[in-house]
């Protein structure tokens, strides 16, 4: 299997073609969340004192996160040059760089997405859902299957800018530093202790939200961080090896198994 690390794919100054269509589609995935978080929320958003109209937040709310996304993109594409994490098949795309993707450059990460995918729902519907079960399964069961597809998109967009662009990066980037490796590619060492941080900050960010629904209990704490753990380090390995786009492709299959094929299991 040929590795994109066996050829250079940097296009000459910064990549400002590649940075406007991540962002652009970082406000696509931010659009596509709505639905699903009004749908899971809204009635605990509406509860609250509100400073404002609600569209007037959800404006603020694009705003805020545009910049947001701008800077994690800029910064990241910064810090990814130099740790060698690439993005072959946009480099390709919209500099018509040359040669070839690596091979299964779709098949790969969609077959592995699926996979961690399905081994975390049959973990949580044989393990987990009878230890908790205030799990919001149902509620999202509820939801038009559009809405939950849809969600999808932010996973595998928005979130693998912010942990895998940015973070990994910057991690990388320090632990060479700190290491004062010469080399711009991570070793192996360093690349699986900065991506086991992403993980564990990946699954802590998703903490917030599971405590609106139900109280952080040791089994539910042990549940978010190995769905969402063992999943990160995936992603993380794809991005590392096979470039970002393998890491959104993986990301996007698992949550299409997670939020649309597992909630029709649910039987309430």
């Amino acid at each position: 299997m040929e590795s994109i690390r066996s050829r250079p794919t940097q296009s000459p100054g910064y990549p400002w073609r590649i940075f406007w269509v991540l962002l652009i589609a970082s406000m696509v995935g931010v659009a596509a969340l709505l639905p699903y978080i009004l749908g899971l929320f809204g009635k605990i958003i509406l509860a609250q004192p509100l400073p404002m109209r609600l569209s007037v937040l959800i404006v603020i709310q694009f705003m805020e996160n545009g910049l947001l996304f701008a800077a994690v993109i800029a910064l990241g594409f910064l810090l990814a040059r130099k740790v060698g994490i690439e993005t072959p098949v946009l480099r390709r795309w919209l500099y018509s760089a040359p040669g070839t993707l690596p091979n299964g450059a779709v098949s790969v990460p969609v077959v592995s997405g699926v996979a961690v995918g399905g081994l975390i729902l049959l973990a949580f519907y044989t393990i987990f859902f009878p230890r908790i079960p205030e799990w919001p399964i149902g509620v999202e069961a509820m939801l038009p299957i559009w809405k939950r597809f849809l969600a999808c998109l932010y996973g595998a967009i928005n979130e693998e800018l912010l942990a895998r662009l940015f973070f990994l990066s910057l991690l990388l980037w320090l632990l060479r530093k700190i290491a004062r490796k010469k080399s711009p590619q991570a070793g192996v060492a360093i690349f699986w202790i900065a991506n086991l941080i992403v993980a564990l900050l990946f699954a802590a960010g998703h903490i917030p939200s599971a405590k609106l629904f139900m109280p952080i209990t040791p089994i539910v704490l042990a549940a978010i961080f190995s769905f969402n753990g063992v999943a990160s380090l995936l992603f993380g390995y794809l991005c590392w090896k096979r470039g970002l786009e393998a890491a959104m492709l993986a990301h996007f299959s698992t949550d299409i198994m997670l939020h649309v094929v597992g909630p029709m299991f649910f039987r309430g």
